[in-house]
């Protein structure tokens, strides 16, 4: 079974504001801001790492465990993905 990576849209426009993300669709003009965590995975996204990729970066930069750290990136990641700023793909 392949494993799927999440993308982020390509229309989106982003920028780093100290410690937090902004993101904006141009599109529907909406915006959202990221905290620093959320920021750090965003990154990690631009670079298109694999989920677990990026569970191991939370777990070893937040010293929590890989189930916490799953638990939180997947609700994230649903997020991201119902308003239309991510999707899955190989």
């Amino acid at each position: 079974m392949e494993k799927k990576i999440p993308h982020l849209q390509s229309n989106l426009i982003w920028r780093q504001v100290d410690e937090n993300t902004v993101v904006v669709t141009p599109q529907s003009g909406q915006m959202r801001v990221l905290n620093g965590v959320g920021s750090v995975i965003w990154q990690l996204l631009t670079e298109s790492q694999s989920h677990e990729a990026i569970i191991d970066h939370i777990v070893n930069r937040y010293g929590i465990s890989p189930e916490q750290a799953g638990t939180d990136l997947d609700k994230f990641l649903a997020e991201l993905e119902e308003r239309n700023l991510l999707y899955w793909g190989a």
